[in-house]
């Protein structure tokens, strides 16, 4: 950590990459705000500030913290892996023994980190579309759903893993197990998210 820094600097400096490191996007200043106790934005943006102009910070054209670069460190190294194949689902084929590529897990799965969450699926209204019980769903908020999406919806109140559709200009959530019931609202329909993958251990 800097020696640069007064105390309660490098405690910020420490707070910010721990963020990023879980959660995988920068704080604003309203979590670092809560984070630190602190009333005022203003207050914590002073500190965010000082780190900037002294090169341990960088912001983005829209003033939002930058990721930081976790160099000689592996920790923070994203996992890529070879990719083989194509590997044939039905008849054997002969075996491609040369990797095609390497792929980076995370910029397979995920657009765009701040806004993307993982959800872990409860129940079996899902299963014709491969969705179980147990398994993590990757779900991109504010992409706009389209007519057969799946999605993470809202309906009156009451979230949901469903997928949208529509009929005669209304839509409504359909399970993918013939035991439930389509779901009309009674109030109001909203999509907190759409379904982008699919995680599951083996």
């Amino acid at each position: 950590m800097p020696n640069d820094l007064t105390p309660h600097q490098r405690t910020v400096l420490s707070y910010i990459r721990e963020f990023q490191l879980k959660r995988g996007y920068s704080p604003s200043l309203a979590d670092l705000a809560v984070a630190f106790g602190v009333r005022s934005k203003n207050a914590i943006a002073k500190v965010v500030n000082v780190l900037t102009k002294a090169k341990h910070l960088e912001k983005d054209p829209k003033g939002r913290i930058k990721i930081l670069e976790q160099e000689g460190n592996e920790e923070f190294k994203p996992l890529t892996l070879p990719l083989f194949g194509p590997i044939a689902a039905g008849f054997a084929a002969p075996v491609e023994e040369q990797a095609e590529d390497t792929i980076t897990i995370e910029d397979y799965l995920v657009r765009d980190k701040t806004s993307t969450f993982l959800l872990r699926v409860k129940g079996d209204s899902m299963i014709n579309a491969g969705i179980n019980e147990g398994d993590m769903v990757i779900v991109e908020r504010g992409k706009e759903p389209r007519t057969g999406d799946i999605v993470v919806g809202i309906l009156d109140g009451e979230f949901t893993l469903k997928r949208l559709k529509k009929e005669k200009g209304k839509f409504y959530l359909q399970a993918e197990n013939p035991d439930y019931p389509d779901l009309y609202a009674m109030n109001e329909l909203q999509v907190a998210g759409v379904v982008k993958g699919l995680i599951r251990k083996y």
